[in-house]
């Protein structure tokens, strides 16, 4: 049996010096690896960490027939798109915040009623789904579970909607490009 496929052996068992060993010698190859995907030290940093933790937490997978290095590879791309996909996650989430907000500062604010109005017009101009799902939501508090009941259709669809209605809301009211500037 080869050293790699010995090497592999081991580490699949709990070997922790495998492991260590492993550590050694592929943690500046995959730190290059991910600075070169990310172009960021301390993200590179990181993404080698969770490539580590994940090997180890899934060692009873590995295939010693296969080569480790390889197999560190992948796991270190998948764990830099896992960063991506979470980093999308999360400016979508911040972006829906900030839509939220503003259309909140100009729907209830007292001294605001004719931005008010503008709002209004603007929500009345909404294709019927997207104006229903946006009411339903913002005015009657209505849970997204609840809307796709009352409206029969799924959860993503409402989803779809709101996020539709915000996109045009966004658009057309001048009184929010401060916000998105």
């Amino acid at each position: 049996m080869s050293v790699e496929k010995e090497f592999s052996k081991s580490l699949k068992e709990g070997n922790l010096n495998a492991y260590n060993n492993l550590f050694k010698s592929h943690y500046n190859k995959l730190y290059g690896y991910a600075l070169k995907l990310c172009h960021n030290s301390n993200l590179a940093k990181d993404i080698v960490q969770e490539t580590f933790i994940k090997l180890w937490l899934n060692k009873e997978k590995i295939n010693p027939e296969l080569s480790i290095s390889n197999y560190l590879l992948k796991i270190c791309h998948n764990e830099f798109l896992n960063h991506l996909r979470s980093k999308k996650k999360e400016e979508a989430f911040l972006e829906q915040i900030k839509i939220e907000t503003a259309f909140e500062m100009f729907t209830f604010s007292e001294n605001e009623s004719s931005k008010e109005n503008d709002v209004k017009k603007m929500i009345n101009k909404l294709s019927p789904k997207c104006k229903e799902a946006l009411v339903l939501s913002k005015y009657e508090n209505k849970k997204y579970t609840e809307i796709a009941f009352i409206m029969g259709i799924s959860v993503k669809t409402v989803e779809n909607h709101i996020s539709k209605a915000y996109s045009e809301l966004r658009k057309n009211l001048q009184y929010l490009k401060f916000i998105f500037i």
